[in-house]
């Protein structure tokens, strides 16, 4: 925030008759906002009741996006995490009974690196419940549960794509690292622009056994659910005395980032540009797409540990112009060659920029690259075929890209309202007033194609 400093000069009057200021001036400006959550997540207790060692089970938790997430339009992206922390309860009988009477009389565990200033023992870290909720009677404890986190797994929907993390039985819920904590976090991604709105998450509990009270197939148990066959099974082998104890652990769903729609909010991606190359762009004009498409690569920060991106062209037929690649100066020499003329086969520019998106030589497959299309056009395809059949097909093409997972934006230049309407129903990706961008002509085209990289872009 700038600060506006105003310097007050002092001047010896020789009159003294001049009027003094008997006022200052004073406006208010009034500013509000309304505050809303992101995430919608129940608040309802996750219970597996009594169980018995070595059984697995599963609860369902669904996290989505809020209603008023939902309608703000300015706003797209959700990265969130789960994360789980000690549980403190009151308890009877040897940690067998928790009191659960409402008002809740549960807490958060905080982890305190270092020793327990209250113990003897020597720790590397201690858990701090806090005072007890309310008075306790003779018999009841107040302190940490037995944990059950390492028990517990996250795994994910995949639906409808794969943008989740998962993690299984036994591990280590967090570690002591050079005196801090390093938590074992479960990543999870919504995105209104992908019409990934709901995370359908599976939580399973792996149930322990007790002391020397292991069945012989417990190593072989461990293994299979935690899916690491150089762990060792013992080391989540529970202590005797805690058979028949509460066990508990919370799981804490917190908001990590929010991200406007814009493309450069989005991290590393990989995108392919489209360009329209067919003879209805004059000379002039096509040296003025070259401009605007050069200054979006160095928009998205086209790198090799970034953003990659790559190009094809459409005329009579489409051309594959430059691979995926994070070279932005070998990106842009390839823009530079373009030369216009010909019908507009928008089908084969589609296709063959899905094509590379699929070829993993190119593609970055992990799914921190998420796959884009921009496509850039002055009409509607006439090509190959009828105008009826290309545009058949030219929606085909649209419609395998976003199946395979990839976000298809299109820049109408000049285009007819009836042009733009088909390109809005029939090639874009949903929503479409975050992936359709009209420019009147080629001129407008450049402050178009920042709109779309920047994050201040509000769809």
């Amino acid at each position: 925030m700038k600060k506006l400093l105003i310097g007050f000069g002092v001047l010896a009057a020789t009159v003294a008759v001049l009027p003094m200021f008997a006022a200052f001036e004073a406006h208010v400006i009034n500013v509000t906002a309304t505050i809303e959550n992101a995430l919608s997540v129940p608040t309802e207790s996750i219970s597996f009741g009594t169980v018995f060692p070595q059984e697995h089970l599963n609860k369902a938790l669904d996290i989505s996006l809020s209603s008023s997430f939902l309608a703000e339009g300015r706003v797209d992206d959700v990265d969130y995490f789960i994360r789980q922390k000690p549980k403190c309860g009151i308890t009877s009988q040897n940690g067998t009974v928790l009191d659960k009477s409402s008002p809740v009389l549960f807490k958060t565990g905080h982890i305190i690196v270092g020793n327990n200033p209250q113990t003897p023992e020597v720790e590397t870290y201690w858990v701090d419940c806090g005072d007890a909720p309310r008075a306790l009677i003779s018999g009841e404890t107040w302190g940490v549960l037995p944990m059950l986190c390492p028990y517990i797994s996250k795994h994910p929907d995949d639906v409808p794509f794969p943008n989740d993390q998962k993690l299984n039985s036994f591990h280590q819920p967090f570690e002591i690292i050079n005196g801090g904590i390093k938590w074992n976090d479960t990543a999870g991604h919504l995105a209104k622009s992908q019409q990934d709105t709901v995370d359908n998450w599976t939580v399973d509990l792996a149930v322990p056994c007790f002391g020397g009270y292991c069945a012989q197939d417990w190593a072989d148990f461990v293994k299979k659910i935690s899916e690491n066959p150089d762990i060792n099974p013992s080391d989540y082998v529970q202590p005797k005395d805690n058979e028949h104890k509460v066990f508990g652990c919370d799981l804490w769903i917190e908001v990590g980032s929010i991200s406007l729609p814009g493309l450069g909010c989005k991290g590393k991606i990989d995108l392919m540009l489209v360009l329209d190359r067919s003879g209805s762009i004059s000379t002039s004009e096509m040296n003025t797409l070259k401009t605007a498409a050069k200054a979006f690569v160095d928009a998205l920060l086209i790198s090799p540990d970034g953003s990659h991106g790559g190009q094809t062209s459409f005329a009579t037929v489409g051309t594959l112009d430059h691979h995926l690649t994070g070279d932005a100066n070998s990106l842009k020499a390839a823009i530079d060659a373009l030369s216009p003329g010909g019908y507009t086969n928008l089908k084969e520019g589609i296709e063959l920029a899905n094509g590379e998106l699929a070829d993993p030589t190119y593609d970055r497959t992990d799914i921190t690259s998420p796959d884009y299309i921009v496509i850039i056009t002055d009409g509607a395809p006439n090509e190959p075929g009828t105008e009826a059949e290309a545009k058949a097909l030219a929606k085909a093409a649209a419609d395998a890209a976003k199946a395979a997972g990839t976000e298809v934006y299109v820049v109408g230049v000049g285009t007819t309202p009836s042009t733009s309407q088909w390109l809005k129903d029939n090639i874009v990706s949903l929503p479409v007033a975050s992936h359709y961008f009209d420019a009147g002509d080629f001129t407008q085209l450049e402050s178009v194609l920042k709109q779309i990289a920047a994050c201040e872009n509000n769809g």
